[in-house]
């Protein structure tokens, strides 16, 4: 899409001239007099006024030119402006800078002199626009995943005030991208260690060798490949924060070695003798269930009463729907600022759509969401989200077939390949609103006693992983 140019001059070979000179380039509207510059400018969007300083009712007079830029700088100060000058205006052009133009050029033209300067304007005008909304972006997007005034919202931002300064260690659950991160890293920086190390591990991701020997360190030669002392993560957050991410992924064997830190403060690196001491904050999270995982053997006991000393419970982003549209904006802004465009918001019927989505995957989903509608939009406003698909759950006011029903296209469907897709998406959105456990998400599909049963047939039925004994 063209960037457009708004030529105000009353000489019509000039306004020609320029058309001729830029049209290749930019899309060029025109104004013969002030009255038609302001029409113009109500009623289009305009990436850059070039304005002769010589205008009606005064066509003699530069000053006609200068009083309009003044007040266009006034009223439109994000709207650049270059200026034209006659060959004994310079003065003028000197003044037009000094209230705000970004460049002149002379008459008679000259195409090459013409073409660089409304290229090089441009260019500054995109340029400081860019580092504005980067600037709007991050002013406003400190805590995208905080944001709202939602009752929700408002109790975890109290709750985060309230824990921070304390010693305790915290659990923070909620399903998987609802910022369990981000809120630990605000209790960190709520807290006296903020000027400390904050460090993240996720306790997933590794195998049980390979997170012992990060979480503790090692000497040189505790195994194969050892080659050198390396710290732990213990002792690098040492005065500071360190949280554990799925902590319901830690290893039996590194859940012991956790418990004596946490008791003690001292643990030993992996082949060395020496006792060491950390004093770190633990944070963990977790998506689980962890007291089902203790029940099940799965996680310790007396691992799990010291490290759910206050629990914070994040909310889904469902729970708090209402506070979606200020969210959104938020994303929107630095998603755009990111990828170098200027975005306006949402339509309506975009917002709307947005508001009915069940969020499966919350904040982090939205944020994905909105990154590819940036990423496709040709305009200044998402007119069009097309990720969204399927029934879709918020409101119990809506009736979710309806809702589907509504989406089906005006040529036709194959029904039994939209009824088993209907039926893969009911199952996969209640797995994980109840934590990818195959009895409770059964009961929530209203299966009864064979709940269980039912939905291990249909995983296999649609291939949908679950962990075994789920």
């Amino acid at each position: 899409m063209k960037q457009t140019v708004l030529v105000v001059d009353d000489n019509d070979i000039n306004r020609l001239n320029l058309k001729l000179l830029l049209k290749e380039s930019y899309q060029i509207l025109e104004a013969g007099d002030l009255e038609g510059a302001d029409q113009m400018l109500s009623g289009n969007r305009v990436d850059l006024v070039v304005l002769d300083l010589a205008l009606p009712p005064e066509p003699d007079n530069p000053e006609i030119g200068m009083g309009y830029l003044a007040r266009l700088r006034k009223e439109s100060p994000d709207t650049p402006v270059v200026v034209i000058t006659g060959h004994d205006e310079r003065a003028f052009a000197v003044r037009a800078q000094e209230l705000g133009a970004l460049d002149f050029f002379g008459k008679p033209f000259d195409p090459d002199e013409v073409k660089s300067t409304i290229d090089r304007s441009m260019e500054t005008s995109w340029k400081a626009m860019r580092e504005q909304e980067m600037e709007r972006a991050l002013q406003s997007q400190v805590n995208t995943d905080l944001l709202g005034e939602s009752e929700v919202m408002q109790q975890l931002r109290g709750l985060i005030e309230q824990v921070a300064r304390a010693p305790s260690t915290v659990l923070i659950c909620g399903e998987t991208g609802t910022g369990k991160e981000l809120i630990a890293r605000k209790l960190h920086a709520a807290s006296n260690r903020s000027e400390q190390p904050f460090i993240a591990i996720n306790c997933a991701a590794m195998s049980a060798d390979m997170l012992e020997s990060e979480l503790f360190g090692y000497e040189m030669g505790a195994f194969s490949g050892a080659g050198k002392r390396k710290l732990g993560w213990f002792e690098r957050a040492s005065g500071g924060t360190l949280f554990l991410d799925e902590v319901a992924g830690l290893p039996l064997q590194v859940q012991a070695k956790l418990l004596r830190v946490l008791e003690s403060g001292e643990f030993s690196r992996l082949g060395g003798e020496a006792i060491l001491y950390s004093d770190v904050r633990l944070i963990c999270s977790t998506r689980e269930d962890l007291e089902r995982n203790v029940a099940e053997g799965l996680f310790r006991d007396d691992l799990y009463y010291r490290i759910h000393v206050v629990e914070i419970a994040v909310a889904p982003l469902r729970d708090h729907i209402d506070d979606l549209p200020e969210l959104a904006e938020a994303i929107l802004l630095r998603k755009a600022a990111m990828c170098g465009k200027r975005m306006d918001g949402f339509s309506e019927d975009v917002l709307e759509q947005l508001s009915r989505y069940s969020w499966p995957g919350n904040v982090r989903e939205l944020e994905n969401v909105i990154e590819r509608a940036v990423v496709l939009a040709s305009g200044e406003v998402v007119e069009a989200i097309p990720s969204l698909a399927g029934p879709q759950f918020v409101s119990d006011d809506i009736d979710p077939l309806q809702l589907w029903f509504q989406q089906l296209p005006d040529s036709g469907i194959r029904a039994e390949k939209a009824v088993a897709e209907f039926e893969r998406q009911l199952v996969e959105a209640a797995l994980e609103r109840n934590h990818h456990i195959k009895a409770r998400a059964g009961r929530w599909l209203g299966f009864g006693d064979r709940a269980k049963d039912k939905m291990r047939y249909l995983c296999d039925k649609y291939d949908i992983e679950v962990q075994e004994g789920l």
